[in-house]
């Protein structure tokens, strides 16, 4: 179950989390044939990222999961709406708003920016590309 307040997405029955390792989400994941994961080994950089659509609560998204020396640096959301469309910015943003306010409530889900102890949710969008996108980004200890 989510619990974004405290950090804490649920990804494909995976507890996604501050502490959570690259090595960890490899083994959770190796199974799914739903996520890839990719290494560039000159930085020591990897994403997990999701070959389809991924359910989360009410909206399906595509997810793409960020690592450095296999600690977690974040997780960026996509909606994935096929009724979108594609270069409408403003209805990305009014999705990604409906499903963070079912997830951390009102008026924080609206809010471009919410600090939490450990990290923060970001709501972003670049008219120029039409995109939009969530940002989960966690604090290191």
């Amino acid at each position: 179950m989510n619990n974004l307040n405290n950090g804490i997405l649920t990804i494909e029955g995976i507890e996604v989390k501050q502490d959570t390792n690259l090595d960890f989400l490899e083994k959770s994941f190796v199974t799914n044939p739903n996520f890839e994961v990719r290494k560039r080994q000159s930085d020591e950089a990897a994403t997990v990222g999701s070959l389809r659509p991924i359910q989360l609560g009410s909206k399906k998204f595509s997810v793409r999961i960020s690592f450095e020396k296999n600690i977690i640096q974040g997780i960026r959301l996509k909606v994935s709406d096929p009724s979108i469309n594609q270069w409408d910015y403003e209805e990305k943003l009014s999705q990604h708003g409906e499903w963070l306010t079912e997830q951390i409530g009102y008026p924080e889900g609206i809010l471009s920016e919410n600090l939490f102890e450990w990290g923060k949710i970001t709501q972003w969008y670049d008219p120029r590309s039409c995109d939009a996108g969530i940002s989960i980004l966690y604090f290191q200890r």
